[in-house]
Parts: C-alpha cells; structure tokens; sequence
C-alpha cells in the first residue's frame, strides 16, 4: 500500500520534541516521502498555551517555544474549518466526557473531515470518541514498532 499523509496528534508531536527514536524515524521517513509534516491548528493552540502557561509560572521554556514556533512554521497546518466543525458536532453531541476531550474532538474532526488518518499514542481515547459517534478515524502510532520494522534499526527504511 502506498503511503499516505497523516495528521500527527499533539502527544506525537510531544514525542518528537522529546526525541523518541522511533517517533523520530517515522518523521524522517514521513519528511522523505512528504515534505513536511502536518498539524492541526488545534494541536498549535494546545502546545502555545503549555509554553504560555509555563512562561507565566515561571519555568524556562522560550527555548523550547522558539523551537515549537520554528517547527510550526515548516508544517502544513490544517484549520479547523466548517467542514470540521460539523463532524466535531456530531463527535461531541455522542461523547460522554465532552469539556475534558475538547482538543481530541476538535482535532479527530479535522482529520475525519480531510479522511486524514491521525498518528497518536492516544488509541483508546479517539476510539471511544469514534465508536460513540461512529465517525470514521482511521488511527496510526507511531510508538509502536509494526511487524515488518521488528528486528531493524528505527530509520532502517520504514
């Protein structure tokens, strides 16, 4: 099968900004075929408002949101659009923990609207949100080595 683009999930792209191996791979493979990697504008608002967060306690962290700024800047960003906010609507008239899975709604949205699958080690959340409203989210992790990477080296070609 030919590979296809993916949206990366906040917590994959937290993954690479702490330097998974196996995450980082991925993405250099994904960089290879596809140019740059993709976001959602959800996931740019989640991370911004971390970094802010943790500007306004205190802690050190304009390194690393210069950093994220960079990296955002070299991503194709999808925006949450009409298209999915109407899918949101229906994944959250289902859901059952509505204002804790808000940017998993929203994002799972924007990659059902575009038929998109979501790279993400956070399965079993999107797939209650997606059983619940029967949406169609195609779920990828790239934290898991899959059956034909067993025995290679992260980066041996994927």
């Amino acid at each position: 099968m030919a590979p296809e683009p993916v949206v990366l999930d906040t917590d994959t792209l937290s993954e690479l900004s702490r330097g998974n191996t196996l995450v980082k791979a991925r993405a250099a493979s994904y960089l290879a075929e596809f140019g740059r990697l993709t976001i959602t504008a959800v996931t740019v608002f989640e991370r911004l408002r971390g970094y802010r967060a943790a500007i306004c306690a205190g802690k050190p962290v304009e390194r690393q949101l210069q950093a994220f700024e960079v990296l955002v800047a070299n991503c194709v960003v999808l925006p949450f659009d009409k298209d999915a906010a109407a899918v949101a609507a229906d994944i959250w008239s289902a859901a059952t923990c509505r204002r804790r899975q808000l940017g998993d709604i929203l994002i799972a949205a924007v990659a059902v609207s575009r038929q998109i699958p979501l790279a993400t080690r956070n399965k079993r959340d999107f797939q209650q949100l997606t059983k619940a409203s029967g949406v169609n989210l195609r779920l990828v992790d790239w934290t898991v080595v899959r059956p034909r990477e067993a025995g290679r080296a992260p980066g041996d070609g994927a």
